[in-house]
């Protein structure tokens, strides 16, 4: 069995897909779903925004793939292909949800009179990263999927699209380059290498445990009865796929009855629980009013749509549903905040509490997130991997009025604290540094995590990355920050011999060139990467 889900691992798309096509193989089948499952449900619930239905979306593309089969065993990859599948399928589900369709009216209309200013942000890219992808050609589609999505390097981008590395390298930035501007014409101003980095760091996020093995059943029984009976047999499948789940919760329950003191435990907080959403029904009908409130508000806007072209900044009548809207969203907030924390229960242990942080993160909770790392924390002083985590949701996620760089750093130094080689919160504290102006101590970061006794188990790249890509950001605090220009192109130089596809260092080491009137090989630079 190893043997077989081996050389199952290593085929190709193109392989495994053939594979499946003539000779109907399930293992062939499974392994393109966990290949991709990953890709295609973070694609849907960024468009659909709800996880039921990304993973109905996901399901749909995988079921339609297997329809397929016969049809695409020609191409080199199927990311682009099950990209464009499941944005055609989302856009379906989206036009479907009546509700989700007023919910875009409304925000279309707050947005003309509630204005904000344009974040580079990945909240910002989301909404508009697979209508982005959905503008690109197929071929350049297919390359920044492998290369940012699946996160392969540059080699093995080109040896899947059947071109050299330089080839690969030449598209990917091209792409990059075109999302870009996609993203610039939607007011979101952000420069190609922090898109790609941006990209890499949040566009896939696991899919729910279990998803890819149901979508295999699912799937490989709706190709059974490839054309005639293709919509038919999807649905039994999805139904069939519903049933399982029943029966895999049934056994889980079952077993979970086992330990006699997990039971008491569990009564004791199903007790809690139920007291605390007897508590919630009142504010439950007080959320459903503002809910009406806010509702009646937006329709009130609406209906002066036309004529706001030609009211006057300071028309009373807009200023006056300005506010009141804004009341009622912030009531609406404050009362989704309270429900939100009357729903969890209090957890036996400082661990529990971060592992239910991470769960809220995976659902963008991010409040929730806080409030059991606060517990974690307060459990366990000692815990380095909570403070890590905070330190993540103060810099990225919370509002800067309740997060921040310098409550981020100030988590960092605590978790380096605790453990002092740890790269993931030495690498964001340096990155961090220059955000708050504290460009040597930034460089210091850089120099223990570059000289230091730093652990890289964690990271994901290996050793040889994460230090080019040390080297090539201090090199970029040298440059932009300190104006030392021969520290910068010997760290550009470092960069580069360790990896020498790393984005945008030849350009940047050229400029530094250039700068101080070397200009032979600024060209030279420039010419291995062109200068924007």
């Amino acid at each position: 069995m190893a043997g077989t889900i081996q050389r199952v691992n290593d085929q190709t798309d193109q392989q495994l897909l053939r594979d499946y096509a003539e000779r109907q193989s399930e293992a062939a089948f499974a392994a393109v779903v966990q290949r991709y499952v990953d890709l295609v449900y973070s694609a849907a619930f960024r468009m659909v925004c709800d996880a039921h239905a990304a993973k109905d979306v996901t399901q749909g593309v995988f079921i339609t793939l297997a329809q397929n089969a016969r049809q695409l065993t020609d191409r080199p990859a199927l990311a682009g292909w099950l990209h464009g599948t499941a944005r055609n399928l989302a856009v379906k589900t989206i036009r479907s949800d009546v509700r989700r369709r007023a919910r875009e009216q409304e925000a279309a209309v707050m947005n003309e009179i509630l204005s904000a200013h344009p974040d580079a942000s990945w909240e910002h890219i989301a909404p508009h990263l697979d209508d982005a992808l959905g503008e690109l050609s197929e071929p350049d589609r297919d390359a920044v999927l492998l290369r940012y999505f699946k996160n392969h390097d540059l080699r093995t981008v080109g040896a899947t699209l059947g071109i050299s590395e330089d080839a690969a390298q030449k598209r990917v930035s091209r792409a990059v380059e075109r999302l870009r501007e996609f993203f610039a014409k939607r007011g979101v101003t952000i420069g190609a290498s922090a898109l790609a980095v941006v990209i890499s760091a949040n566009a896939v996020q696991a899919a729910p445990v279990g998803l890819a093995l149901t979508i295999s059943t699912a799937a490989a029984l709706a190709g059974t009865t490839l054309a005639t009976t293709a919509t038919v047999t999807a649905t039994k499948a999805i139904a069939m796929t519903a049933l399982q789940k029943t029966i895999v919760t049934a056994t889980i329950a079952v077993l979970a009855g086992a330990g006699i003191y997990e039971a008491r435990q569990a009564s004791q907080l199903g007790d809690k629980v139920q007291m605390l959403l007897q508590q919630q029904a009142p504010l439950l009908e007080q959320v459903e009013q503002l809910r009406q409130a806010l509702t009646d508000a937006t329709n009130r806007v609406a209906g002066l749509s036309d004529e706001l072209v030609s009211a006057k900044k300071n028309n009373p009548e807009l200023l006056k549903l300005r506010g009141e809207v804004g009341v009622l969203r912030a009531q609406l907030a404050d009362a989704n905040n309270i429900k939100s924390q009357l729903k969890q229960p209090p957890l036996a242990s400082a661990r529990a509490y971060y592992d239910r942080a991470g769960t809220h993160y995976i659902n963008h909770d991010y409040e929730a997130q806080l409030e059991d790392l606060d517990k974690a924390i307060e459990l366990d002083p000692n815990m380095a991997e909570a403070y890590f985590m905070r330190g993540n949701l103060y810099a990225s996620n919370l509002p800067k009025h309740r997060g921040g760089y310098e409550k981020a750093i100030a988590d960092y130094t605590r978790c380096l604290a605790i453990k002092p080689n740890d790269a993931g919160a030495r690498w964001n504290r340096a990155m961090h540094y220059p955000d708050i102006r504290r460009y040597d101590e930034a460089i210091a970061d850089w120099a223990i995590y570059i000289e230091g006794d730093t652990d890289f188990s964690l990271q994901g790249e290996g050793k040889t990355k994460s230090l080019a890509g040390a080297y090539f950001y201090r090199a970029r605090v040298y440059q932009q920050n300190k104006k030392d220009y021969p520290k910068a192109i010997a760290d550009y130089t470092a960069a580069l011999e360790l990896n020498p596809s790393i984005e945008s260092a030849h350009r940047q080491r050229g400029k530094c060139y250039e700068l101080i009137g070397e200009m032979d090989k600024a060209q030279q630079d420039f010419a291995i990467e062109p200068k924007n």
